[in-house]
């Protein structure tokens, strides 16, 4: 357990203003990805209109970054892809169906619906604007903010054909080839990312939320190809794989045996992060829900933790959307970051802390990806990018506005509690800090409960604050290198080793012979090496940190 405020402290920055222009174009790939896009958007649109209502020229945020401007309000920069039968209409299907088919499919996926009490806008009899509960089920596209007279659903959303119900359809990487090897289903889906490329006067680069482990990570990484190869060879790609709570749930076959399906899970986490760092800068993984005391998977709802999600990927490029000193640049700035060699690919944890407004004493970060757990934050890192906003020094301060302020403030906390606590002095690394004095202001329908660190007893328990308060660390260290050796090792034993007949009648459908699984193996054997030695771009001296 170890809190954010002990074991933060930052570097210098040389004060230059940056200039935050151009486009940022979002994919959404997979059940979890959309559940995520849906409260992200919902998220982004918020902080629009609070935005939007402040006096004379004090815009903090250049929305059009993320948002487009038509004729019936704003639409997000976004394409949304999942399976037939996962929204709640018909929209964006590749082929027609009938009638009668469309009902069938319309019953398929019953895990993509969610069910939870949301406050509704309402008004009492005097008129007045109040809030109530209200009981509400539907699929991630209904409750998305979007007015419907803007016909959203026909521009943003795009269904694969198919019928998935009751089968074990697209629960693992290789179940995408089938489907994407169609060239229908390949053009329409490059037909949507050419319209919103097209869109941007400046495109500074692509977001892509997939649910990587599925067959959406196929999917994604022919998507990421076309966009290297059709649309930009230079601009940033940065993927976020969503995993665990944060993606759907594919799985319908029931029976199978445990180290059968420790073999599928080997192979999908071997397959995405090789096809995926080969042609993306960056690659977030989301895969767990962890607590400040304990980093341990939880049982928690998608539209919960997908919710969670939208608040690290509303935070990944705000520094994007800032303006004047608080601008972190363009999308290739942020990369730069997190990926501060310049290789060819910069594996990311993350992890957060997330809080009510005027609510917060202290921070205490938990750990989003289980390959680098909370106790690994403070050693040998390679970088680091903090993202704090609404963040006060105490409750009666200013919210803290400024990098030297922050920085200032991290080493401050650092050095109290390295002399209270007799802690180590921290790693050195280029550590990059965005910081946003605002609080984000929250949509009716959000969970704020679904976000909070579930080991704060003091968190409340029902929906009702109106903002958040948050910081979020995303880094690259040493502790990965530690799990890519763990993946190689287990993917040599599982596809290089004599295996079960399972095992090879899958690799073969999905084209993978001997020679394959070694160049894959190879390939994360590069990607593990990078992270083997520990670097420091900084000198020891004080001046430096």
């Amino acid at each position: 357990d170890i809190t954010s405020l002990e074991i933060m402290f930052g570097g210098g920055s040389d004060g230059s203003e940056k200039v935050s222009s151009g486009e940022i174009v979002t994919l959404q790939l997979g059940g979890g990805a959309n559940h995520l896009g849906s409260h992200l958007w919902n998220l982004v649109l918020e902080q629009q209109a609070a935005d939007g209502g402040r006096a004379g020229n004090s815009s903090t945020q250049n929305f059009n970054v993320v948002l487009r401007e038509t004729k019936g309000g704003h639409l997000p920069r976004t394409c949304c892809f999942d399976l037939s039968g996962t929204v709640s209409t018909s929209y964006g299907d590749i082929e027609d169906v009938s009638s009668e088919s469309a009902l069938d499919q319309h019953d398929t996926w019953s895990s993509d619906r969610f069910q939870v009490s949301l406050p509704s806008a309402a008004e009492d009899e005097t008129g007045a604007s109040r809030k109530e509960e209200e009981h509400y089920r539907g699929y991630w596209d209904e409750y998305l903010n979007l007015s419907p007279h803007l016909s959203w659903r026909s521009q943003l959303v795009t269904c694969f054909p198919g019928f998935w119900h009751k089968v074990n359809a697209f629960d693992s990487f290789g179940d995408g080839i089938d489907l994407f090897s169609r060239e229908d289903v390949r053009d329409a889906a490059f037909d949507r990312i050419r319209l919103q490329a097209e869109g941007c006067d400046y495109l500074q680069g692509f977001q892509v939320l997939a649910d990587d482990l599925s067959g959406f990570g196929h999917v994604c990484s022919e998507m990421l190809l076309h966009i290297r190869d059709e649309v930009t060879e230079t601009k940033p790609l940065v993927v976020v794989g969503l995993r665990e709570s944060f993606a759907q749930d594919y799985v319908v076959q029931m029976g199978r045996s445990e180290t059968k399906q420790r073999n599928i899970d080997c192979i999908n986490r071997a397959l995405a992060t090789c096809k995926l760092s080969e042609v993306s800068d960056v690659h977030l993984v989301l895969d767990t829900i962890g607590t400040s005391s304990q980093d341990t998977k939880a049982a928690v709802k998608l539209y919960d933790a997908s919710a969670l999600g939208a608040c690290l990927v509303d935070s990944l490029i705000l520094g994007c959307r800032l303006g004047g000193d608080r601008s972190a640049g363009t999308l290739q700035d942020v990369v730069g970051s997190l990926n501060p060699k310049g290789g060819k690919c910069s594996l990311v944890s993350c992890s957060a802390d997330m809080r009510p407004f005027d609510a917060i004493d202290s921070l205490s970060l938990r750990s989003l990806t289980s390959m680098c757990p909370t106790s690994h934050l403070y050693r040998q890192p390679h970088s680091e990018c903090y993202i704090m906003r609404g963040i006060k020094k105490g409750r009666r301060e200013r919210a803290l506005s400024s990098q030297a302020e922050a920085q200032e403030w991290f080493v401050s906390q650092w050095k109290a509690a390295a002399e209270e606590k007799g802690l180590h002095d921290m790693a050195l690394c280029p550590r990059a800090f965005i910081v946003d004095p605002s609080a984000v202001p929250l949509p009716f329908n959000f969970p704020m409960a679904g976000v909070l660190d579930p080991a704060v007893s003091s968190a409340p328990t029902s929906l009702g604050a109106s903002s958040l308060a948050s910081v979020a660390r995303f880094s690259s260290s040493q502790a990965m290198g530690k799990d890519m050796s763990r993946l190689c090792s287990d993917f040599k034993k599982v596809c290089l080793s004599p295996g079960s007949p399972s095992v090879n009648s899958m690799l073969q459908a999905w084209d993978l012979g001997k020679e394959e699984c070694e160049e894959i193996l190879e390939t994360l054997e590069t990607l593990r090496g990078s992270y083997d030695n520990e670097f420091a771009f900084y000198s020891s001296d004080e001046d430096d940190l």
